[in-house]
């Protein structure tokens, strides 16, 4: 495969790689070898750890989106083939947003049918970013408005978990913190682009009612993305009270993940969420309860140095019938990526520590 603009001068010359970059390079060379799919477009789910043919299958919307937002902001040449999952999955019939399961050719299953509102506000995002790096004002356009009909469902701060197709009937109408927390990272993502048609309006009340669902949280317990997610609305808002609601889901997690029962077993979409929060809360001044180092530490027991890129758990490497996810490899590089480029020059401290921790 050709070197990628990640492989090549995106760092001073006569610097050697750091060990986040070597690992985000990583991630990105498996994704764009074995799991692109360069026939059809956009990327498969999976494919053998050792590499080789992926395993076909049905394609997922979020796979097309966690691809598009890692090839963005590390291999923007192969960026194209990942935006053509996205296209394909765009409902051809008149309604708004995405379908979320087709064949390999971009048939949509039925079950694809629904709209899980966690997933449309990712590929919505992920939309929005590849417009600005192809400078395609339709698909801004498109991504907008799906992002404010998403936003539009919130009531009180909280979102259902899914809708029928055409909008009108909620499938589930249990409030979904995570769902929340993607909304969050939506308008985090369309805050840093300087994208300015998003609606906030309902920002406060999200941030409030996530906050809540924070301190209901067991001890230890915690959760990544949630973490992430105050922490975006913290700066966002410029609120200390989130900030310090954000840091206290921190520390919980971070103690669930250092125990005993759990700190060998930490996935790694959870490693690179919470590589990510740590980062981002940083950035506000806060200390990230350990957050770098128990991240950093589990995403290198993730790592195939063999291979290359990262197994989903450690108890994979080894296993001749694992397989690799386009998820994890996506969510470990953007992570990798946006944590390194929050703190360019002393990762893993504290803004204001004039040491250099280039690592």
């Amino acid at each position: 495969m050709p070197q990628s603009p990640s492989d090549r001068a995106d760092r001073p010359p006569g610097r050697r790689p750091t060990q986040p970059e070597l690992l985000r390079h990583s991630a990105v060379r498996w994704l764009a070898r074995h799991l692109l799919d360069r026939r059809e477009g956009g990327v498969h789910r999976a494919a053998p750890a050792a590499g080789g043919s992926p395993l076909t299958g049905d394609k997922h919307l979020a796979d097309q989106s966690a691809a598009v937002l890692a090839l963005a902001d590390n291999a923007p040449d192969e960026l194209p083939i990942a935006l053509q999952g996205l296209e394909a999955l765009l409902d051809r019939d008149g309604r708004p947003g995405f379908a979320e399961v087709a064949d390999r050719s971009w048939q949509v299953r039925p079950e694809g049918r629904a709209r899980t509102l966690r997933h449309q506000f990712h590929a919505a995002t992920a939309l929005l970013v590849g417009s600005r790096h192809t400078a395609d004002p339709i698909a801004r356009v498109r991504a907008v408005d799906l992002l404010n009909r998403c936003l539009s469902t919130c009531r009180d701060g909280a979102f259902p978990g899914a809708l029928s197709e055409d909008w009108k009937r909620t499938h589930d109408d249990t409030p979904s913190p995570l769902t929340a927390a993607a909304a969050l990272r939506a308008l985090a993502i369309a805050d840093a682009l300087g994208e300015s048609d998003v609606d906030t309006e309902q920002l406060p009340h999200m941030a409030n009612a996530l906050g809540r669902v924070a301190h209901e949280l067991p001890t230890p317990g915690g959760e990544p993305r949630i973490a992430l997610a105050l922490a975006h609305a913290a700066r966002l808002l410029d609120s200390a009270e989130h900030a310090d609601t954000a840091h206290r889901t921190m520390a919980l997690t971070v103690r669930h993940f250092t125990s005993r029962e759990a700190g060998v077993g930490i996935s790694g979409g959870d490693a690179g969420h919470l590589l990510l929060a740590g980062a981002v809360l940083r950035s506000r001044g806060h200390d990230d309860c350990g957050a770098t180092a128990v991240s950093r530490a589990a995403i290198d027991r993730l790592a195939d140095r063999r291979h290359g890129g990262f197994h989903t758990v450690p108890g994979q490497a080894g296993d001749a019938s694992a397989v690799k996810y386009a998820q994890v490899q996506s969510v470990l590089a953007g992570a990798l990526c946006a944590a390194s480029a929050l703190y360019p020059s002393h990762q893993g401290r504290p803004v204001g520590d004039a040491r250099d921790a280039d690592e």
